[in-house]
């Protein structure tokens, strides 16, 4: 277990954001606003949205964390429970989390330009 923790403590810091799981979702997007990918990562659509993923989180982290924007994935075999309440009936999904309140997914989630667009007018 110790094994467990510390891998996703370092893959945390590796990528910059929050890697969420049943111990920390509710916690964690309670306060601010969320941009939250849910994936599996078996999936090849999720596999091929990562890089642009990673894009936007390095491209906009400085400007979005003043403005309580942030950033993080929820990976849906670990914690399946999450991904079913968020009603995810697909992968890679980016969902806008605002105060903890799910306000739906991301039009265009999976585009480079509409994550960015989306984020900037949070």
């Amino acid at each position: 277990m110790k094994f467990v923790t510390l891998a996703i403590a370092f893959a945390s810091a590796v990528s910059g954001y929050t890697l969420l799981d049943a111990s920390t979702f509710a916690s964690k997007t309670q306060d601010g606003n969320w941009l939250v990918k849910f994936y599996s990562p078996s999936c090849p659509w999720s596999r091929r949205f990562a890089p642009t993923w990673e894009k936007v989180y390095s491209d906009l982290q400085d400007v979005l964390a003043p403005k309580d924007v942030f950033f993080a994935e929820v990976d849906c075999k670990v914690d399946r429970a999450i991904c079913d309440a968020a009603d995810i009936d697909g992968y890679p999904t980016v969902v806008y989390y605002s105060a903890g309140v799910n306000k739906g997914e991301v039009p265009g989630g999976q585009s480079y330009e509409s994550l960015v667009d989306f984020a900037q007018n949070i």
